[in-house]
């Protein structure tokens, strides 16, 4: 009688965990509804152009609906606090990016969120550099050199898209690298800037090319140096920082795609090569180049490890800086 207890016992665990095992798996049919990208940010930014423009071929690679959804706030932790803690099924992903999950964590302290235990790295989606500007007037620097001998000679002062953004971080790395300091002038967006920087209220800044091309090929704006490692195809005769003295800067902005931590590997796989496609895609390139954008062709391990590389860059920089956001 024991025996066969124990038996039935046996039997009855076999059959519980037959149950509970699919679920670990991802469902055959993924997806069989909408999936929808949150973006933290508003409309019209970098990540919300580039949340649209992928979701358009994405939805044709998987047949299915895929929709962009902004959750603003907090300077973008409100959404991808949403996304860490939604059902890791695949059916909601966040629009990663340096600022969400690279440098948020650290300067926020209203980030709860913890990037390497609450998310799933999926594909790489599109990388840009930053450019160095000031105006064109003629007592204005002429290059880099220029810009770092006249802020260590007297008061300066650049200008940024807001405290805390890669536009605000990446002048001060530079400063921090340069031994100088600058009188930091956050501005609500990059519009404004560039129109100061031009009007030589402000000495300097750093942004995207995006923002600040159209002025430096009008002749507003004088670009001294690009940010990336290699230089710009729309500005082939300006250095990278690299280039100019500084040989170990670089500082890109990324976006990526990832998902709550607990997503099945099926779904990942799946997303992340349709993700891969959509932004090698020859339409998909050409919209982000026309922005001074180039994909990042990265499935879920190469993004891992790029991520698991790059932050803790600016953790470092950041915590040595002491730099944060008042909430």
């Amino acid at each position: 009688m024991f025996f066969k207890r124990k038996s039935l016992i046996k039997i009855y665990i076999s059959l519980a965990i037959g149950f509970v095992l699919p679920a670990a798996h991802a469902d055959p049919t993924f997806p069989n509804r909408a999936v929808n990208i949150v973006v933290a940010f508003g409309p019209g930014t970098g990540s919300d152009t580039i949340a649209r423009i992928l979701s358009e071929k994405m939805r044709e690679i998987l047949g299915s609906p895929v929709t962009v959804e902004n959750r603003l706030g907090g300077g973008g932790v409100i959404g991808t606090e949403y996304v860490a803690r939604a059902k890791p099924d695949g059916y909601t992903l966040t629009l990663g990016s340096t600022s969400s999950l690279g440098t948020t964590p650290v300067l926020n302290p209203n980030a709860k969120y913890d990037v390497k235990k609450d998310f799933v790295f999926i594909s790489g989606l599109a990388k840009s550099d930053y450019v160095i500007i000031t105006s064109t007037s003629p007592s204005a620097p002429q290059n880099l050199k220029e810009l770092l001998a006249q802020i260590k000679k007297e008061p300066s002062s650049f200008a940024s898209a807001g405290v805390g953004t890669i536009t605000h971080l990446a002048t001060e790395m530079l400063l921090h690298k340069a031994s100088l300091s600058a009188t930091h002038i956050p501005y609500k967006g990059s519009g404004q800037v560039i129109v100061d920087v031009a009007a030589g209220q402000v000495l300097f800044a750093t942004d995207s090319p995006a923002a600040a091309l159209p002025l430096i090929q009008s002749g507003k704006l004088r670009a001294l140096a690009v940010t990336g490692p290699t230089r710009l195809a729309a500005l082939p005769d300006i250095p990278t920082v690299a280039e100019s003295g500084f040989a170990d800067f670089q500082v890109l902005a990324w976006w990526c795609l990832a998902a709550p931590t607990g997503t099945p590997d099926d779904v990942v796989k799946k997303l992340s090569d349709a993700a891969q496609k959509a932004i090698s895609s020859p339409e998909v390139t050409a919209r982000l180049r026309k922005m001074e954008i180039d994909p990042m062709l990265m499935n879920a391990a190469e993004l891992t490890a790029f991520v698991n590389k790059d932050i803790p860059i600016w953790t470092k920089f950041i915590q040595s800086s002491g730099i944060k956001i008042t909430p």
